[in-house]
């Protein structure tokens, strides 16, 4: 008889484990369910509010040249420095040295050597002119653009980006400066590799799609 009973009471607590466990398991199932839901829920909130914000934000960013004025001027004997945003005062000088060559061509006495080597200076300083009141227009529209963006949709941008994109955002912002107010070379303009402009740009470009979970276009 009491071996009946004692498998009777190990039958009834093994039932018994087996309802806690199956009760536990289906309550962590439930949290892990809920859990996973709040997350999907939350991440589609980001997306909804960051697709949009980062188009433009990559817009603008792509706005930006890949080169700075010392980056054109590099290259010409005794050119002026740019810094601090100043596009015409080195268009200024560059046409002044313009003035000044011009004038050299008058000289009777020059030779055919000195008569090349000037031409060569003219276009060169020519050409730079054109490249910089290019780079100027772009910068300064995009500059503009970026303020407009900061001032309409940066809120959002703080609320909602990932810290890799605010990272990148800020590395970006700094290059920027670097190049156009400190005035900054930025290293090799044909090679994106070691373009810090370009680098950053990009950098900024993965993290936002990262941060979107997409891996192309966004």
């Amino acid at each position: 008889m009491s071996e009946i009973l004692i498998a009777a009471l190990i039958g009834a607590g093994a039932t018994l484990m087996v309802t806690i466990i199956t009760q536990i398991s289906t309550v962590y199932i439930s949290r892990f369910k809920e859990n996973l839901e709040i997350k999907q829920k939350e991440f589609q909130i980001k997306r909804d509010n960051l697709s949009g914000i980062y188009k433009t934000l990559t817009s603008v960013i792509n706005s930006f040249p890949n080169e700075s004025p010392n980056d054109v001027l590099k290259n010409i004997e005794c050119s002026p420095n740019y810094s601090v945003e100043n596009f015409n005062a080195v268009l200024k000088i560059l046409d002044y040295q313009i003035e000044d060559y011009r004038n050299q061509l008058k000289n009777v006495n020059i030779s055919y050597e000195q008569k090349n080597d000037i031409d060569v200076q003219i276009s060169n300083r020519e050409y730079s002119k054109k490249k910089i009141s290019e780079i100027r227009d772009k910068y300064y529209k995009a500059r503009d653009y970026y303020k407009s963006f900061c001032e309409s949709d940066k809120m959002i941008f703080d609320l909602y980006a990932g810290q890799n994109v605010r990272n990148a955002l800020v590395r970006f912002e700094v290059v920027i400066h670097n190049v156009f107010i400190s005035g900054h070379s930025v290293g090799d303009v044909y090679d994106p590799l070691n373009n810090s402009i370009e680098i950053t740009r990009w950098n900024l470009i993965d993290s936002m799609r990262n941060d979107l979970g997409i891996n192309r276009n966004i």
